[in-house]
This record gives C-alpha cells, sequence and structure tokens, in this order.
C-alpha cells in the first residue's frame, strides 16, 4: 500500500489512518493517508514553527544548499532509489507514463544541479549570504533577506513535479513548509520531502505534506488563517477561495489555470528546417499530454514562407504520431476522449461548409493527437489530450488582436523567429503582459530564476532589512574597499 503524505519523526504516533482509492477508474490505486482534523493542523503547525527556529531559522543557507544538492543528485540518478520509486509510482498512478515520468524529472531537476541553486538565489537577491546576514547585494547596498516562518503551499495535479521548486523555495528562504497535495497528483510531493529527511533529517523536521479533501471541516479555513505566506495552485475556484480566507498582511502568490501558444514567423518556414520546427512543436504539445500551463493548445504560423502553414499542419502532424512513440500518451478517461471526439467532429463541420478551417489531421483509431489547420486567427483553446490547432495568419498585428481580450490567460508564447526581427516580435508580445517567450521546443523547460506567471518564485516572499550608512554618505559612492572595512568594523563578514 502507499504512503501518500509525509510527516517529521513522532507526528504520526497516534494519528487515525485510512485508506482511498485515487487516479483513473481503470487504474486506481489504495493510498494510505492520514485522518486529517482541524486540531492536527494547529498541532502540526506548532510543531513545525518549533523545528524551524531550532533546525533552520539560524542554520548557514551553503548547508542547506549542499543538502539540496544532494537530493537534486539523487533525482537525478536513475539508479537511485528516490527517482526509481518516483517513476514506478507515478506510472502506476496511471496519469503519466514511465517516458514522461522521466524526462518530467530530469527538467525539473536538471536547472538545480551544478550550482543552480546559487545562481538561482543571487539572480532573484543579489546574492547569498544575504540570507544569513547583512550582506553587501545588488548595486552596493547592504541587506538581509528573511523569509516568513512558515509557508501553506497547495499544489495542483496538472503536472508530477510542480512541487519541486517551491519546496526548494521555501528551504532557501528558511521557512518550515505545510504542503497540502492534489488528489490528482498526491504522491511525488511526499516522496520529495520524505527524500529531503533521508539525506537531511532537520531539514526534514521542518516540512509536512498531507492531503486533504478541500472544503471539507473548515480545514482550508484553519491553515489558512493561520499562514503568513501561501503559494497555491489551482482552478479558478481553488484560487479564488484561497484569496478570499487568506489573512490580511499574509504574503500571497496564486496561480490559476493558464494556457500556452505558439508563433511562426514566415522566414522560419524554410524546406530544409520544417521537420526540426514541427518536432519542436510536437515536444512542447506532447509533454503532460497538454495538461499544463506551458503546453501550446494553437500555432499561428504566418503565411507567404517557404512553407505554407497548411504544410506545417502536415509536419505537426506526422510530428506528434512520432512524439507519441517516445512520450507515449496516457489512455484517456471516457471523459476526456469524448472531449476531443466533440472538438474533432465541430471542425469537421466547419471545414465542410463555409467556415475557415481547411484540414483536420488525427491519430488513427484513437485520441492520441489531433491538428486542426484554420485559415484564421482566433483564440480557442482546445480539450488539451494533444489536440492542437495551426491558424494561417498575415503578421502579429493580427494575433495581437485575438489575444488581448484573453493575455492573462496566456502563461507563455513559443517563437520561432530570428535576428532582429524575433527581437521585434518578442517586444510585440510582451506588449501585451505575456510573461514568459521562449524558443519553440523549449516552453516545457523553465528555468528556477525565471518567473511562473511573470511573479520571481523567491521575492514575493522575502522582508528585506536594509542597513544604511551614516548622513550624508552613500553606500553607491564608496569603493569596494572602504565598504569591506566598514563591513569588518560592524563584524560582518564577506564570503
Amino acid at each position: 500500500m502507499n504512503p501518500a503524505f509525509y510527516l517529521p519523526l513522532g507526528l504520526e504516533e497516534g494519528l487515525e489512518t485510512t485508506v482511498q482509492r485515487f487516479g483513473p477508474a481503470h487504474e486506481a490505486l489504495d493510498l494510505h493517508l492520514p485522518v486529517v482534523q482541524n486540531e492536527d493542523l494547529l498541532h502540526w503547525i506548532e510543531v513545525l514553527r518549533e523545528a524551524r527556529e531550532t533546525n533552520l531559522a539560524h542554520r548557514p543557507i551553503q548547508e542547506i544548499v549542499r543538502s539540496l544538492d544532494k537530493v537534486t543528485r539523487r533525482f537525478l540518478d536513475k539508479k537511485d532509489t528516490a527517482r526509481r520509486e518516483a517513476v514506478e509510482s507515478l506510472a502506476a498512478f496511471g496519469r503519466f507514463t514511465t517516458a514522461m515520468l522521466d524526462r518530467s524529472l530530469d527538467d525539473a531537476f536538471q536547472p538545480l544541479a551544478h550550482n543552480g541553486l546559487n545562481r538561482w538565489i543571487v539572480t532573484e537577491l543579489g546574492s547569498v549570504p544575504v540570507l544569513d546576514r547583512p550582506a553587501e547585494a545588488a548595486r552596493g547596498t547592504i541587506r538581509r533577506a528573511r523569509g516568513p516562518e512558515w509557508m501553506l503551499q497547495i499544489y495542483a495535479g496538472n503536472v508530477p513535479t510542480l512541487p519541486v521548486w517551491p519546496i526548494y523555495s521555501a528551504l532557501i528562504l528558511k521557512s518550515a513548509l505545510l504542503g497540502k497535495t492534489s488528489a490528482r497528483e498526491p504522491l511525488f510531493a511526499p516522496l520529495l520531502a520524505r527524500t529531503i529527511a533521508e539525506v537531511d533529517e532537520k531539514l526534514g523536521a521542518c516540512l509536512a505534506v498531507v492531503w486533504w479533501k478541500g472544503g471539507t471541516g473548515g480545514l482550508d479555513r484553519t491553515a489558512l488563517s493561520a499562514a503568513p505566506a501561501v503559494l497555491a495552485f489551482g482552478g479558478e475556484e481553488a484560487v479564488g477561495s484561497v484569496a478570499r480566507q487568506a489573512v490580511t498582511g499574509a504574503h500571497v502568490v496564486l496561480h490559476g489555470p493558464k494556457v500556452s501558444v505558439g508563433y511562426v514567423e514566415r522566414r522560419g518556414l524554410t524546406f530544409a528546417g520544417i521537420r526540426g520546427l514541427a518536432a519542436r512543436a510536437a515536444h512542447d504539445v506532447s509533454m503532460y499530454d497538454q495538461d499544463g500551463c506551458l503546453s501550446p493548445h494553437a500555432f499561428y504560423v504566418e503565411r507567404r514562407g517557404q512553407v505554407s502553414p497548411e504544410k506545417f499542419g502536415e509536419a505537426l502532424a506526422a510530428a506528434l504520431e512520432e512524439a507519441s512513440k517516445d512520450l507515449p500518451p496516457v489512455v484517456a478517461e471516457q471523459e476526456e476522449a469524448a472531449g476531443v471526439q466533440l472538438a474533432r467532429a465541430q471542425a469537421r463541420f466547419e471545414s465542410a461548409g463555409i467556415a475557415t478551417v481547411t484540414r483536420v489531421l488525427e491519430s488513427a483509431g484513437s485520441t492520441a493527437w489531433t491538428v486542426i489547420v484554420d485559415d484564421r486567427a482566433r483564440f480557442e483553446p482546445g480539450p488539451t489530450r494533444r489536440t492542437i490547432r495551426v491558424h494561417a495568419v498575415d503578421g502579429p498585428d493580427e494575433v495581437a488582436r485575438v489575444l488581448a481580450p484573453s493575455a492573462r490567460s496566456i502563461e507563455a508564447l513559443g517563437l520561432e523567429a530570428r535576428g532582429p526581427e524575433r527581437v521585434k516580435l518578442a517586444a510585440r508580445f510582451a506588449d501585451l503582459g505575456i510573461p514568459r517567450i521562449a524558443p519553440i521546443g523549449s516552453l516545457q523547460n523553465p528555468v528556477p530564476w525565471d518567473t511562473h506567471g511573470g511573479v520571481p518564485r523567491l521575492l514575493p516572499f522575502v522582508t528585506w532589512t536594509t542597513v544604511e550608512q551614516a548622513t550624508g554618505t552613500s553606500v553607491g559612492s564608496r569603493t569596494p574597499g572602504a565598504i569591506r572595512r566598514r563591513l569588518g568594523a560592524a563584524g560582518i563578514r564577506r564570503r
């Protein structure tokens, strides 16, 4: 039986547990879970706060980084038990294939390896030592960064490795963490927490990851009413509920449902490059079966290239068929398959009349993938399951007009363009407020020092202390040597 929670040593004593079935009906698993009561949450929060003060608040940041580096290496090592358990248990859960889970783990942990954690901290906070003491940061200022005493994190289940960077961010900020998993995917976050505890018992003492049914018994309200910081992922209703219940003054970051799109400039449509471009586009569509916020639902393809938008659609269809061999889709639930069939039927109806759909390309005998070629620009997110629209357009202004009303629903734009034209197009789409613009083929590979939804991952939860210079002086006007002497006189050492 699979444990689907993690609590620090001692907190499980006397705890009532139960078994519940999770996952798709054809491959549901029995999972071992705690029966969570309001008094349990309050007790766990108090224990986590005490553990944070003892084990985390005053710990040197580089010790924390070294432990997280070890955890990262374990999940990148295909022979490690933690990596194997993650792949095997999540594959058995039925929502992701083994090949996709292997790719997902690599994508999540590789940016954190090879000094990635330090790069992440420096990019957001200016330097690593500011998490330990007042230290010189950007532009010569002397600052100290403090995270909240503890954080409540609420995870969505559409991407299996989504909890990785949030859990790391809490520990980097020296914050204890209470994590709430999703019923769609309740396994990986507890496994990550257990692995952290195996590597570093002190860090493990500051983590608790459990599942409870949202909206029952006032549990959400109990957790939110005590949380000084909240990071939540989910649907509109879920994040709206968090926003309403979070306490005044709490650091709150919410990530609701979004989708992504792509744009192909005509000079990128060459006979020589079309297969490679289609393969990269197919990878972006195929990862997570198009269920994540970084999954494109439409490609806007310029006319007058060597390859027409319709031929791009054909190449994309062939690439999706090929991708289904390397990243096979999971069996669609009945409701999901019905949604794909409905989208196909509507598109075929349009193509038979005076509407603008010109082609409907689909996987033979299954709902594995669908390409709908449309002779005009519109924004119409599909039913997922690798259902993608290819829109023929004359230029970016046409696309900007149809995206503008829904720009807040767009997480990223994949852009295929070169040279000065790429810069101009990026500026045009950045004006819409789209948070991320990346090359087609890399939409599903963000890095932690970029933003999520336009929001940094560490900074929203940081409180700063600035150490000012004496009246009439300016830190910026002093030489580095003078700054070092003043730091030394204050008993502050630079590393």
